[in-house]
């Protein structure tokens, strides 16, 4: 009963607390409609594996870490999508030639920054994925400020090894592999910025390290939920955008 209550209220607050998390979920209306399979490659809280599926497409999300695919299978089934239409795998992207799939759609949000290789990992998208297939890239952007507590990782540990990239970059690393953009667009702005680092502060804060986590949770949800209608005015506000967003086609 305990675990179908937290089930029930992750409903209500999905994708999350992280006003980055909740931005970017505007770019589902750029994935592709219908029975095609599409890679989640590095899925985090399997949003957009969720989002895919519920368009109709058959997905696997990939992710090194076990846990946090158990909470995402946990959560596909409170959801009620078939297990064989969002499948979630532990697996390495330097190795996805290995599956042995050819993909309609590969979904990469957010992990890029994290890999050293990755106009490597942009070159197997490019083997992956089937000629006029799709790829959308999502990545915070090369010149921002660092957040509240955020830290650069000198290695691949799982850390920013970058702060981003520019659609500049993002041109030159797709074209290189035969991938084109043919839409663009960006998220997170001024109001954003602000309740993102408020509750970045409530959660690595040195005042509140001794807090337990659902108590961090809930001091986060009292800020977000009746501000975040501010982030609606974001782009009143002349500024740069946290994250960009690229939809690409492989010719």
């Amino acid at each position: 009963m305990r675990s179908k209550f937290f089930l029930f209220v992750k409903w209500l607050l999905f994708p999350g607390l992280d006003v980055s998390t909740r931005k970017r979920m505007k770019f589902k209306k750029y994935l592709v409609e219908g029975d095609i399979l599409t890679l989640d490659a590095g899925c985090g809280n399997g949003a957009f594996s969720f989002a895919a599926a519920q368009k109709g497409n058959r997905v696997i999300g990939i992710d090194f870490d076990k846990e946090k695919l158990g909470r995402c299978e946990i959560f596909r089934d409170y959801l009620k999508i078939n297990p064989k239409q969002c499948q979630f795998k532990v697996f390495n992207l330097y190795e996805l030639p290995k599956l042995n799939l050819i993909f309609d759609q590969i979904i990469c949000f957010e992990t890029l920054e994290h890999l050293a290789e990755d106009e490597r990992v942009i070159r197997i998208f490019a083997e992956i994925i089937k000629p006029g297939g799709i790829l959308h890239l999502c990545t915070p952007r090369k010149n921002r400020k660092l957040m509240y507590g955020e830290k650069m990782s000198e290695k691949q540990d799982g850390g920013h090894v970058r702060l981003g990239y520019e659609f500049e970059n993002f041109k030159t690393m797709l074209e290189k592999s035969g991938i084109s953009i043919v839409k663009s667009d960006k998220a997170v702005g001024f109001f954003g910025l602000i309740i993102l680092n408020i509750v970045q502060w409530i959660g690595l804060s040195p005042l509140t390290k001794g807090l337990p986590k659902i108590t961090k949770d809930v001091l986060s949800a009292l800020i977000l939920l009746p501000l975040y209608p501010l982030t609606f005015f974001d782009n009143l506000i002349p500024s740069q955008n946290l994250n960009i967003y690229v939809r690409a086609i492989k010719a």
